[in-house]
């Protein structure tokens, strides 16, 4: 009798073992798709990098400081390194499974929830953006990355490249108090920092050392847009976005999604086929980097 129900009671464990992990995958799924918008963000990371990527490429293929925008090659070496790496990039995903409209990219992210928060934290989540608040900070990030990656692009190359300097409306709002209060209202969408990560993933020692310009310099360009958001954020519903972030459970999430967003995968990818790949990837972009050096530089001669 006594063995008879030490069994029972271990397959009760067992089945409420299970059903515990059923609901973390259903609560993460739920989560997921209220929030919404992840292959559009992944998507905008991804062209961030591709854009990005290019005038670092573009500044190493010249030689000389003739080399530089009005340079008669500059415009053709740049179309010629937008095309050649954006299918380069384009191959190597397809080759690895991770097709470019990104539609396995809720699954995985879904995937990554239910394997790092419990029922009880995604609950939790799903109470806030079900809110008015939280749907509040979902629709008015929404419209912050129509804008806000672009401008981050823009102030990304102006670092990089130096061939652009802000006007003096938007140097003034670099340097003002103002600026820094739109840095902390953009810090409150989670794409901001997403952007910025990746930003300095990517970018040279140069970008990081120089971050705060690239961020400041992108919010100055963007500050129009920026305040019209700000204008849309009431008082009370910032108060509780404001007392949502403090909280332990939103401070897991953010540090989970900059990283999660970045790096997860298809469920099916193959690790070892993906580090094979990529280099690949990297062999292809020595070859192809030859080929715009000949461009920029016809007859191996350096530019005036």
């Amino acid at each position: 009798m006594a063995r008879r129900l030490i069994i029972l009671l271990l397959l009760s464990l067992g089945c409420t073992s299970f059903a515990y992990a059923q609901d973390t995958a259903v609560l993460a799924r739920d989560l997921v798709t209220v929030k919404g918008g992840y292959i559009d963000k992944k998507m905008d990371v991804e062209e961030l990098r591709v854009r990005a990527y290019i005038p670092i490429l573009l500044k190493v293929a010249g030689k000389g400081d003739g080399w530089k925008p009005g340079h008669p090659n500059w415009a053709t070496t740049e179309r010629r390194i937008a095309t050649d790496w954006r299918k380069l990039y384009a191959d190597y995903m397809a080759r690895i499974g991770r097709d470019t409209s990104y539609a396995w990219m809720d699954d995985a992210l879904a995937r990554e929830y239910a394997r790092l928060f419990s029922a009880q934290e995604l609950n939790a989540l799903l109470v806030f953006y079900r809110s008015a608040a939280g749907g509040a900070l979902l629709a008015l990030e929404k419209e912050f990355l129509n804008f806000y990656p672009a401008e981050l692009v823009r102030s990304l190359t102006r670092v990089m490249l130096g061939n652009e300097i802000l006007s003096e409306r938007d140097q003034t709002m670099f340097r003002s108090a103002e600026n820094r209060q739109r840095r902390d209202f953009v810090a409150l969408f989670e794409s901001e920092g997403i952007l910025n990560a990746e930003s300095l993933r990517i970018g040279s020692a140069i970008v990081a050392s120089n971050f705060t310009a690239v961020q400041l310099g992108a919010i100055a360009t963007a500050a129009a847009d920026i305040d019209a958001l700000r204008q849309k954020l009431d008082a009370d519903i910032r108060d509780e976005v404001l007392a949502f972030l403090k909280t332990d459970v939103a401070r897991k999430e953010r540090e989970f999604i900059g990283v999660a967003v970045l790096s997860v995968t298809p469920t099916q990818e193959d690790p070892a086929q993906a580090k094979a790949e990529e280099a690949v990837f990297y062999k292809g972009l020595a070859d192809l980097a030859v080929q715009w050096r000949a461009v920029a530089n016809p007859g191996g001669k350096t530019p005036d």
